[in-house]
């Protein structure tokens, strides 16, 4: 892989890749089939026993190992290729955004370099980074914007490492935020500035997104599970009824002479203020967007949590915002013509990282 992260696979070759999206608690994996029209060829989920994984950081290799190795063999018949396309740990990731000056396309790797040592707080012999050009929205710039998506070589090793025991192949190697703005985002080069909330089992990231590139990521410990320990411990009930209650009821003030809401009100109220925080973040920054809007246009929410019901009205209202629920088949559902989607549209927003990921191998 020598200094390079992602690996891409040629756009010559036809072979099936699959969507693996890797986090603590689940695998959730797809691919599409484009034998002919659009279709779904294997879709899924993976559970993971708790430990296993803890931030992104993989405890227990062998027990991933056999069960991927184990995923593997079941579905060895659908599956016909190992190959996969993998998201890395959002939490584990270093991302900046950086300017030089222009310079010819083969001298950019050497200039990035130089930037590594004084943007990323790790030395470049135990990193792995990749980085990408950002096409400008402008015609009068002096300098080239650069993304640099970077992980520890550690972390990195240890998912080649599984994958090689577990006889998958990466194709590619990728941020979560990468692929989670493929599958939400329909059009890239837009001035428009968004924020992406992808809410998780575990965790929530927030990802801004304006002028054609990711320009920040972040991510907070704050879950389905808080919300499901906060609604447990209102209403004195064990974990499954807890989540049935947060499915059923969700934001509904009137339901329960208000006790609901109130059991979620301190970690929406911290997922409002981190928005906050991201929105002035990108305030401050936009000068350097290069004709990117100069405030947030819309916060979009994916994620197995954004379907909490009340969410986008609640940080509408809350953050003055447009906010929007996402819809990860959007980009492919008009060619979905043989077969219908094997789950909702609710349901999709959980496996938003994996569509992503199965959709780079779309042409």
């Amino acid at each position: 892989m020598k200094e390079k992260l992602l690996q891409w696979v040629s756009p010559f070759i036809r072979i099936p890749v699959t969507g693996f999206d890797i986090s603590d608690r689940t695998v959730k994996y797809l691919r599409f089939s484009s034998r002919g029209d659009l279709s779904f060829d294997i879709f899924g989920e993976i559970e993971i026993p708790e430990g296993t994984i803890e931030k992104g950081e993989i405890k227990k290799e062998g027990v991933l190992t056999e069960l991927f190795s184990s995923w593997a063999a079941r579905e060895k018949k659908q599956l016909r290729s190992p190959l996969v396309a993998v998201s890395l740990p959002e939490e584990k990731s270093f991302l900046r955004v950086i300017q030089i000056p222009k310079v010819e396309q083969e001298k950019v790797g050497n200039a990035i370099r130089w930037e590594i040592e004084g943007n990323i707080p790790l030395p470049p012999d135990e990193l792995l980074y990749d980085y990408e050009i950002v096409e400008p929205l402008e015609d009068h710039l002096d300098h080239l914007d650069v993304v640099i998506v970077a992980f520890p070589r550690s972390i990195v090793d240890s998912y080649l490492r599984v994958l090689d025991h577990a006889r998958l192949q990466p194709a590619t190697l990728e941020l979560e935020s990468q692929a989670i703005i493929r599958a939400v985002i329909p059009v890239l080069r837009d001035p428009t500035g968004s924020i992406v909330v992808d809410m998780g089992r575990t965790r929530t990231s927030f990802i801004i997104f304006a002028g054609g590139a990711i320009i920040f990521t972040s991510t907070i410990e704050l879950g389905g599970n808080v919300f499901e320990k906060n609604i447990a411990n209102t209403f004195h009930v064990g974990s499954e009824e807890a989540l049935a209650l947060k499915k059923n009821i969700g934001l509904n003030k009137r339901a329960d002479g208000g006790r609901m809401f109130a059991a979620l009100a301190p970690p929406l109220s911290v997922l409002a203020e981190t928005l906050r925080g991201a929105m002035e973040y990108y305030r401050g920054y936009s000068q350097h967007r290069h004709g990117a809007d100069k405030e947030i246009d819309k916060i979009i929410l994916s994620g197995g949590d954004a379907n909490l019901y009340g969410l986008d009205t609640y940080l509408a209202s809350t953050l003055k915002v447009p906010v929007y629920v996402a819809d990860p088949l959007g980009q492919v559902r008009d060619k979905l013509t043989t077969q219908l989607p094997p789950f909702t549209r609710r349901e999709s927003l959980a496996f938003t990282t994996a569509i992503g990921l199965a959709l780079r191998n779309i042409r």
